[in-house]
């Protein structure tokens, strides 16, 4: 009975369950995020991005509210968006208007998380800035949320060679979309075309065959070294069987590149 009694005690421990976790203290991570030092708020703002607490999901938009400097607002805006709530859309919204082109980038791709439509205007808001690395930002941010309304806006900029531009429409593209890219020889760079569709082809969810077919068909009619490399690219990554249409015709094309179309 004593034996019995040893071995209950000895296994409570484990009964009981692992230790709860220590409550977040948020106040002096609170004070350091609207203190003076930019690193220290910066790992303040970090660790209440990794908090489930809702409360340290307030600290942040509180600490926005206050205008903080550049860096700051920009690990805070990254934190916020590592629990989106639906109440941060109105705080990204005004950051993505801010001054400092890091910030503008920061809130634009934060909002791709938010399925709202005025986080999704601000997105294709974000593709007529006047800064690259704002343009860049807003379409990494239109091909992660979806955003269809940012097709139109993103041909304009693929037409100017920007390379965001191009992967994202690649990311965003289905057969008819892909088949309008397509269509833009003469319109666009090819260097930037056929990394548009060479990005399409890539894509494991893209199809079907058919689809693919065309698109390396597109791709057939560039003459940049880029589309060669593009579908030499597909060929190494698309095994041999089984046999896959849009592989023998890469390869058909490949052969009529490096043999002068002979």
């Amino acid at each position: 009975m004593r034996a019995l009694f040893v071995g209950l005690l000895l296994a409570a421990p484990a009964l009981a369950g692992p230790p709860k976790k220590a409550k977040l203290d948020l106040a002096p991570l609170a004070a350091a995020l609207a203190g003076d030092d930019a690193e220290q708020a910066a790992k303040a703002a970090d660790t209440l991005g990794d908090a489930a607490d809702p409360a340290a999901h307030e600290a942040l938009l509180d600490a926005l509210a206050l205008g903080p400097p550049a860096p700051v607002a920009v690990a805070a805006i990254g934190a916020l968006a590592g629990h989106p709530a639906p109440p941060d859309v109105s705080a990204l919204v005004r950051y993505a208007g801010h001054r400092d082109p890091s910030v503008r980038g920061a809130a634009i791709g934060a909002l791709a998380l938010y399925p709202d439509p005025v986080a999704q205007a601000a997105v294709v808001h974000g593709l007529h800035d006047q800064t690259g690395i704002v343009r860049g930002a807003a379409a990494n941010a239109a091909a992660k949320g979806h955003i269809t309304a940012a097709v139109e806006p993103l041909f304009a900029l693929l037409a100017k060679g920007e390379e965001p531009a191009a992967r994202a429409l690649a990311q965003l593209a289905d057969p008819d979309l892909a088949r309008k890219i397509g269509d833009q020889l003469g319109h666009v760079p090819e260097a930037t075309l056929a990394l548009c569709l060479g990005a399409i082809l890539k894509r494991a969810d893209f199809g079907p065959d058919t689809a693919r077919v065309e698109v390396v068909h597109a791709l057939a009619n560039l003459s940049d070294p880029a589309a060669l490399s593009a579908l030499t690219d597909y060929i190494d990554a698309t095994p041999k069987t089984p046999p896959r249409p849009s592989r023998s015709e890469a390869e058909h094309a490949v052969e009529a590149k490096i043999g002068g179309g002979k």
